[in-house]
């Protein structure tokens, strides 16, 4: 990140407009397009004037849309003499924004390049002003290498509370619920979230049906349904209704199962007439609008968690394979409807798990950790006894006092990371209070899954500078050709010989050429400028169902192995489709 230019508030002067026709015309750019985006600009109260000073010179202006987190326009000074300075004036944005997008004229070849090469990908196309437009989004790899040593932009000045909260080792339901009441007075009691009479949801984390195995619990995959049950009893001394509001991420029609499968009926029967289960996936829809719009406009949201007084966010204590931690941040992705999660994916998860918070604002958070989840989580892991309870009220300090625990720097779990970047909580240690035990005598460090994407014999995997979402999704479709190929069971699949080169691109980096008598793959937002130059698999990261999907298209003669119902992902992909038909329109 540079450090040599700051911003001034600048503003919009008939010097400026001057110099923006001028660079328009010297461009050869048709100037139409600039006199109609100023006039828009003039209206535009979200529109702020950025001006990049380099040793008391100006070198700069940037036109930033705070209600889109867009690049309106970025240009230098006719009288600067230096390096061009547009890298240094993005890279001073972004430690304040985040992350953010571009918008530029199609025909503007030499800001598209300019883009490209800091990394920004083209996103969708539109026209205005009657010109073709083009919205390039930053690339999430890029923003986190390049923030990765920065601090957030103005830093979160409020200190947070933790409450940590050890379980006896037999864990006896008694125990569990004392627990949960001992972590809830350290925060301020009851009445702190729940008032007499106010109505409850509790969001568990049922990802699956892989906590239960032969009538038999495994632990650290889904919330204890023990912790369900006491937080739910302890609820009904106060509150007049509690719901129980979970939508299953892989099997999105079996969010009923999941209740039967884990037994939920008896939290019901602590009260039948005030406890109700919600699928979540086949709740009425609120739509809301995203601030900042980053990635996405708006999201639609379930009515009930609209509707009630107090969510209560009860993930567990677990590995995740592409976003390090599954915790508080990231269970709220199963509070979304399954076109939104699918949405999710393509246009970038871990900012939409971000924006997700603006929209859902859980009062408090209990995770879950009587038992977490160690290596190939979050359902295919190893269970590791903690016998511990952590509450708070920021999901930002509660997940980076977790990973902690679980021997993991905050900083590595990419949504975590960006919503402490973006002002939702403090990561650092000493912003935080921990009441109980301290995070040195609780914590074991956890195995994390060897992520491997090395490729095979023919089918060469190019991942420089790759985040974690992309490794992790594609190590999970790669794990799948690792067997013996049928058609020579000698070798794997994965080492098939293929008529010409197989080569799958993921991440920002452009080091190797790619070449066209080839076969290319590439995956996600990163790739998207050369979709044109093979098969692109968009997302970001992509679904492992459209990995999966593309990748076995190598091997025709394989059976594809299906990550969730066929019906329901061949669904939502064309709902997905219809959307972007309409963005487009």
């Amino acid at each position: 990140m540079s450090a040599d230019i700051s911003f001034q508030r600048g503003r919009r002067t008939p010097t400026l407009f001057k110099l923006l026709k001028e660079r328009y015309t010297k461009q050869g750019l048709d100037e139409r397009y600039i006199v109609s985006k100023w006039d828009e600009w003039g209206k535009n109260r979200s529109l702020s004037t950025f001006r990049a000073v380099k040793d008391d010179l100006i070198v700069g202006w940037i036109f930033y849309d705070r209600k889109t987190s867009t690049i309106e326009e970025i240009f230098v000074n006719t009288g600067w003499e230096g390096k061009d300075p547009r890298g240094a004036m993005i890279d001073a944005l972004i430690s304040r924004e985040s992350l953010v997008a571009a918008s530029l004229p199609k025909t503007d070849a030499e800001k598209y390049q300019f883009l490209l090469g800091y990394g920004f990908r083209p996103a969708s196309s539109s026209r205005s002003h009657g010109s073709d437009l083009i919205k390039m989004e930053l690339s999430t790899a890029v923003l986190l290498d390049k923030t990765r040593s920065a601090a957030p932009l103005p830093s979160y000045r409020k200190r947070e509370r933790v409450a940590i909260e050890k379980i006896p080792p037999a864990q006896s339901y008694e125990e569990i619920k004392q627990g949960i009441l001992n972590v809830i007075e350290k925060l301020g009691g009851m009445r702190r979230f729940v008032k007499p009479g106010q109505t409850v949801a509790i969001k568990p984390n049922i990802v699956s049906d892989h906590g239960l195995k032969d009538g038999k619990a495994i632990g650290g995959i889904v919330t204890d349904i023990r912790v369900i049950k006491a937080l739910t009893e302890i609820l009904l001394g106060i509150a007049s209704h509690v719901y129980i509001t979970e939508g299953s991420s892989i099997n999105r029609s079996a969010t009923g199962k999941m209740f039967a499968h884990y037994g939920y009926d008896e939290v019901v029967g602590l009260d039948p007439k005030r406890v109700t289960l919600v699928d979540l996936n086949n709740d009425r829809l609120v739509e809301k609008r995203v601030p900042g719009s980053k990635r996405l406009f708006s999201r639609k949201v379930p009515a009930t968690l609209e509707m009630v007084d107090t969510i209560i966010n009860v993930p567990v204590l677990k590995i995740h394979f592409a976003a390090i931690a599954s915790l508080s941040i990231k269970n709220l992705q199963g509070a979304m409807p399954p076109i939104e999660k699918y949405m999710s994916h393509f246009f970038g998860l871990w900012q939409n798990l971000v924006n997700i918070h603006h929209l859902i604002k859980p009062k408090l958070i209990l995770i879950d950790g009587l038992t977490g989840l160690e290596d190939f989580g979050p359902v295919s892991g190893i269970p590791r006894k903690m016998d511990l309870l952590i509450g708070g009220t920021n999901p930002v300090a509660v997940d980076a006092v977790a990973m902690r625990i679980m021997g993991l720097d905050p900083r590595v779990s990419p949504p975590v990371f960006l919503a402490w970047m973006q002002g939702f909580g403090p990561l650092e240690a000493d912003k935080i209070d921990i009441i109980g035990p301290s995070v040195e005598d609780v914590a074991q460090k956890f195995v994390q899954p060897a992520i491997d994407v090395k490729g095979g014999t023919s089918l060469t995997i190019h991942s420089d500078e790759a985040c974690p979402g992309c490794k992790g999704y594609l190590h999970f479709v790669l794990s799948k050709l690792r067997r013996p190929d049928p058609a020579d069971p000698t070798r794997l699949l994965i080492d098939r010989p293929f008529e010409k080169p197989v080569n799958i691109f993921l991440g920002p980096s452009n080091i190797k050429e790619v070449k066209a008598d080839e076969v290319n793959i590439f995956l996600g937002l990163c790739q998207q400028h050369n979709a044109d130059k093979g098969t692109h698999l968009p997302g970001c990261p992509p679904h492992a169902e459209v990995l999966t999907s593309g990748i076995f298209s190598l091997f025709p003669d394989i059976e594809r192995p299906k990550y969730a119902d066929e019906t329901e992902e061949s669904k939502l992909k064309k709902m997905l489709e219809e959307i972007l038909e309409n963005r487009k329109a």
